[in-house]
């Protein structure tokens, strides 16, 4: 019997992400009682009736996988289509590309280190053809600060305008995610998914 339950958006990825865990593990219980039941001989009747019971068992276990894997495709769905009207999936992608221009400053800041050389101090550097360090030789060679310093103070204030705009879409996604979502599920599987009253 279905039952319709109203959660948030954020609260119904995790129910998704429940059955679908618990999907999972059904299907490697059938398969391995199928593909994977080994015995070293006859040990009797008792034996046999054993086996044919947990085939029994296995086999009633199929049609309850494929109501779960069923009602997460259904609840993936309605999200996709809750997250597409909330204007969540554009959001997201607004926040990866923020995130991406994010870890491109940091990694440009972080790699210029105090001990680069800027272009102008080239022609005081002494020239080194190579260094010797036991059976291993090598050029040896000078880091340069290729980036001018006006560029390394733009991209630090580009950083913390990034930062503060991602933060601020992360906020948007948390509260978009927050809208109740009624669906419509069997009883047992609200059940596995913990869901024993709805809200």
């Amino acid at each position: 019997m279905d039952k319709t339950y109203r959660l948030t958006l954020n609260r119904w990825h995790k129910v998704a992400e429940r059955l679908s865990r618990r999907a999972k593990d059904i299907s490697e219980e059938v398969r391995a009682g199928f593909n994977q039941t080994k015995v070293m001989g006859h040990l009797g009747e008792d034996q046999q009736l054993r086996l044919k019971a947990e085939g029994k068992r296995l086999a009633a276990l199929i049609p309850n996988l494929f109501d779960l894997q069923a009602t997460v495709a259904q609840i993936r769905k309605a999200l996709g289509s809750a997250n597409e009207a909330a204007g969540i999936s554009a959001n997201l992608a607004e926040l990866d590309m923020l995130n991406r221009q994010l870890r491109l400053m940091e990694s440009l800041i972080n790699g210029q280190e105090a001990e680069l050389v800027s272009i102008d101090e080239l022609p005081k550097l002494p020239v080194r053809v190579q260094e010797e360090r036991g059976l291993f030789t090598r050029p040896s060679t000078f880091g340069v600060r290729v980036m001018p310093d006006s560029a390394l103070e733009t991209y630090r204030q580009k950083l913390e305008s990034v930062r503060n705009e991602s933060f601020a879409v992360a906020d948007r996604i948390a509260a978009k995610n927050r809208e109740a979502l009624p669906l419509s599920i069997s009883e047992d599987v609200a059940r596995l998914a913990g869901l024993t009253v709805s809200p």
